[in-house]
């Protein structure tokens, strides 16, 4: 029997759960009042004239650019510019999903439409691509990595016959992998688990859940030694509400909620560069959008950024020197309905929010690098 997998980077449909296995998986904030608000009310004029403009562009094989194969046809922005490299995808009906890469004002296409999906996290070294394959999957489940042109996928070794293992982040070092782990012929082993990345050695379990509802980890802390992830509290249909986020030493030791049910994260969630500080958003039909951060160990739990026009932030992830953050913005509550969305940077205190990539279209699973 096969797994089927249908992502919005928010579930993985698999025999497992005879149903769903939750996978982890914003316009504008004033800090204060007076020349703030000015500049915010200017920042969002512009970026509906910035919106309007970009929105005629058609993201397709015909877009002006070199184009060597079908999974590196080139787009080209006019106006707009991301600092540095992203990599995030773009989902269509039916859960489509391919993975774009852009830089400054030009684009790639990385992969072919639905041929990965529902995580995008790349190695340390920059030289490979965790993902997971789209379509059906022969069971036990997990992922594989691809290189940068979107081809040579490498399935994940797995030492467990019965043992799930959806990959969700590597170690900084990039020795480990961090995987969302459950056995469908024994729900008492479900629970956080890391394995070697080169070999799927040396499975060591970090967390149990016995049970359908699921811990999956998010990150790794820059140091390797411990980990945040998100704890569900229901099953399908809707694993990834009225959650929490915890942290975790990797051998098991040390569990802290940093996030309660009743902030109601989202399962996503980004370590600072300097361990300090853990970065989420709110989840899934959450009654506004915000951008928190919290240290640790729970405390200074801080609204980095709130949407006065009553958009939604999804998926922040912090620049590669920890100074800015960006994330895609929302128009509505419920992104499994894949809403237009536009993609924003903000400083890392939370001001000086702009737009730097718009089009018609739902974009999701961000993953900065220089």
């Amino acid at each position: 029997m096969s797994g089927k997998l249908g992502c919005a980077r928010n579930r993985v449909l698999s025999a497992s759960f005879g149903s769903v296995a939750a996978v982890a998986l914003a316009a504008l904030v004033v800090p204060a009042a007076g020349a703030g608000e000015l500049e915010a009310a200017q920042t969002a004029t512009a970026d509906a004239r910035a919106w309007s403009s970009v929105a005629s562009i058609v993201l397709d094989d015909a877009a002006v650019g070199a184009t060597t194969t079908a999974a590196m046809a080139t787009i080209r922005h006019p106006s707009l510019g991301v600092p540095g490299r992203l990599l995030f995808t773009r989902t269509t009906g039916n859960d489509v999903q391919t993975i774009f890469m852009a830089a400054g004002r030009t684009e790639r296409r990385v992969t072919e439409p639905g041929s990965y999906c529902c995580l995008v996290r790349v190695s340390p070294d920059r030289r490979r691509i965790l993902v997971m394959p789209g379509g059906d999957i022969q069971p036990p489940l997990t992922g594989g990595t691809i290189d940068f042109t979107g081809e040579n996928f490498k399935r994940l070794p797995l030492t467990d016959p019965t043992l799930n293992l959806i990959p969700q982040a590597w170690s900084p070092d990039g020795r480990r992998i961090a995987f969302e782990g459950w056995d469908d012929s024994d729900p008492s082993r479900t629970g956080v688990y890391t394995a070697r990345a080169s070999d799927g050695g040396d499975l060591v379990r970090v967390t149990s859940r016995p049970g359908l509802m699921h811990d999956i980890p998010l990150d790794f802390s820059p140091d390797g030694r411990r980990l945040v992830f998100y704890q569900s509290s229901f099953v399908d249909p809707e694993p990834n509400l009225d959650g929490s986020l915890w942290t975790v030493s990797v051998d098991g030791s040390n569990v802290r909620e940093i996030a309660s049910a009743a902030v109601g994260p989202a399962p996503w969630a980004r370590w600072s560069k300097d361990g300090r500080k853990i970065l989420f958003a709110n989840q899934r039909l959450a009654t506004s959008g915000v951008l928190w951060t919290v240290n640790p160990d729970g405390s200074n739990l801080h609204t980095l950024f709130k949407d006065r026009a009553g958009g939604f932030p999804i998926d922040p992830v912090w620049s590669p020197n920890g100074s800015q953050v960006m994330f895609a913005l929302d128009p509505t509550n419920d992104r499994f309905t894949h809403p237009d969305n536009a993609l924003y940077v903000i400083n890392a205190d939370g001001t000086h929010p702009h737009m730097v990539l718009a089009s018609p279209d739902f974009k999701s699973q961000l993953e900065w690098l220089p």
